[in-house]
Formats: C-alpha cells, sequence, structure tokens
C-alpha cells in the first residue's frame, strides 16, 4: 500500500494516474500535512510514502516553511512510528541547507530531515518540470497574455533550462518503487535538451498560436519588478522562486534520465499540445 501526499496536484495528478495504470493500490492523503492525528490514521498498513506536499506555488516563505519543513518532520516522526519501509521525495537541483536562495534552502532542509530519519528513501532532484496546469510554461502564456504586444525576457533570453516533462518524470517516480538500488540515493534528473529561455518562450508562443514583439529585461530590473507588480496577489502567476531559476543553473546530465531509468524524455516542442486546449487562455487572463 502506497501513500501519496500532495496527490491532488500538479505532479500528483499524473503520479496518481501512472500508478493505477501500473497495477499499484495507492491513495492520497487528505488534510493537512502539519495534522499529526491525520497522518497518523493514514499511515496505517502503508508500506511507502511518496511525499509530494509542499507550498512552493503560493509563493510565501513563512507558509513554505510551515508545509514543506514541519509538515514533512511530522511525516517522517510518524512513519517511523507506523514502520513504513520507504520514502520517496520530488526535490531541487541544487537543494541546500545553506542555499541563499529560501527555496533551495528549504529543500535542502527537507532532504537533510530524509536522510537522518533512519527510513530507507530515495530522493529525485529534477530540472523545472512541465506539463498541463504547470507553473512554468502556463505562466510564461499568461505572462504573454497580460503584457500585449510584448513578452519579457529576463537576461535577453539568455539563461538556459533543462526542462523535463511531467509525465517522463512520474515515470521514474513509479519505477523507483521497484528498485531497491536507488535507496538511501539522491538522483538529479532532467530533460535531454537545453534551451535557452528565448528558445522556450518562441516555441511557447507558437504552440498557443500567438505573436508578441520580444522585449528583452535586464536581469536587475527582474526582482523588484516582479515584487512590484506580483507580492499582493493572493496566488501570484510570478512568485519568487520562479524569479529564482533566472538566478541559480537548472541543469542535470543531458542522458540523467536515461542512465538511471533506461529510457529517453520527451523533447519539450512534441508536448506542448496541452496550450492550446479550449478555454485556457480564457481560464489564464482570469486567474492570473
Amino acid at each position: 500500500m502506497i501513500l501519496v501526499t500532495g496527490a491532488t496536484g500538479f505532479i500528483g495528478r499524473s503520479l496518481m494516474n501512472r500508478l493505477q495504470i501500473a497495477g499499484y493500490t495507492a491513495r492520497p492523503f487528505t488534510g493537512r500535512i502539519t495534522d499529526t492525528a491525520a497522518i497518523r490514521e493514514q499511515l496505517a498498513d502503508i508500506h511507502t510514502v511518496i511525499h509530494l506536499a509542499g507550498a512552493e506555488a503560493r509563493g510565501r516563505h513563512r507558509l513554505l516553511q510551515r508545509v514543506d519543513v514541519e509538515g514533512t518532520r511530522r511525516l517522517l516522526d510518524e512513519c517511523r512510528r507506523a514502520g513504513v519501509q520507504h520514502i520517496i521525495i520530488p526535490s531541487r537541483l541544487g537543494a541546500d541547507p545553506n542555499a541563499s536562495q529560501m527555496l533551495l534552502r528549504v529543500k535542502g532542509q527537507v532532504e537533510r530531515l530524509v536522510r537522518q530519519s533512519g527510513i530507507p528513501y530515495t530522493i529525485l532532484r529534477t530540472t523545472t518540470l512541465y506539463g498541463r496546469n504547470d507553473r512554468f510554461t502556463e505562466i510564461i502564456l499568461s505572462l504573454a497574455l497580460w503584457s500585449w504586444p510584448f513578452v519579457w525576457l529576463p537576461g535577453g533570453g539568455k539563461v538556459p533550462f533543462q526542462p523535463l516533462w511531467v509525465e517522463d518524470y512520474t515515470r521514474c517516480l513509479v519505477a523507483t518503487l521497484k528498485r531497491p538500488d536507488l535507496q538511501n540515493k539522491t538522483i538529479s534528473l532532467g530533460g535531454e535538451e537545453r534551451l535557452k529561455y528565448r528558445e522556450i518562450v518562441v516555441q511557447i508562443l507558437q504552440a498557443a498560436d500567438i505573436r508578441r514583439i520580444l522585449l528583452p529585461l535586464p536581469m536587475v530590473l527582474l526582482r523588484p519588478l516582479s515584487t512590484l507588480l506580483f507580492r499582493w496577489w493572493y496566488w501570484p502567476p510570478v512568485t519568487p522562486y520562479f524569479v529564482e531559476r533566472f538566478f541559480v543553473p537548472d541543469l542535470a546530465e543531458l542522458d540523467s534520465v536515461l542512465h538511471h531509468f533506461y529510457f529517453r524524455p520527451v523533447r519539450l516542442p512534441h508536448n506542448l499540445a496541452y496550450l492550446r486546449r479550449p478555454g485556457l487562455r480564457r481560464r489564464l487572463f482570469r486567474r492570473y
């Protein structure tokens, strides 16, 4: 029996579907990840926990500390009590408890808690993930809709990314369940192409069939401008954690997925059809 936290999120929806197809019995965690009683109750008869719950999308430091760090600490305490045999968690490239960026620092703290828990673990660090309902390609599209007739290119769009399709990532997560050789290891994964931000934006605009004038934005203005425009939003399209992607290398070995899981991830241009689905532009424009 597998328990999945964050099962209704971006990664979680894809993972739950893939687990079902693969024939695994998995149930979503319900309630707050900081609720010890709820955790204890739902860990009954659980062998493996895939811990996806996090607060990155909200862009609030206090919430990130409470949900990601404190929530993980309580989950691990109850996992030890329940005799859980394996915990799998996603993380980010560059995760470090001493990182200067808040998100990477918190991810590093979470990794440290997991390693010190005494529970067999697998940590799958990843580059930027993309897919339907993501917080990357759809944010770029929403910004292009809002900033007509321009689309902004921080640093002239020269920053490289190595995007990984969320379906390929969840394929790796499921494969980990049958890989005892990956226990107590931290693995870094990324797509098989390195694209400059400008190239990604162009591909997104083409996939969505919209035209914009590409306008460079000096990196020195990126943080203050995003703070000025979006800090007051309850669910901001551009959070400090999105902005940090432009200042921290987001690159893994190009053959990382092939090396560890023996398949090649799909390339970005082949997976952007979801940006043309009916009603998406209206939803993005209203939400953001």
